[in-house]
């Protein structure tokens, strides 16, 4: 079953993108800016 999304926007700072930029090429599959930062909100959210 697919998990149900919703459209979110987000601006951030040019220093912010190229960061986010650089973690992602880092990962070995290369994830969309998109997937990259779902991935790094859940690990934030998931550090306690």
């Amino acid at each position: 079953m697919e998990t149900k999304t919703e459209r979110f926007e987000l601006r951030l700072s040019t220093d912010l993108l190229s960061r986010i930029d650089e973690w992602r090429r880092a990962q070995p599959d290369l994830p969309s800016r998109s997937e990259a930062f779902r991935r790094l909100v859940e690990a934030g959210l998931a550090a306690k």
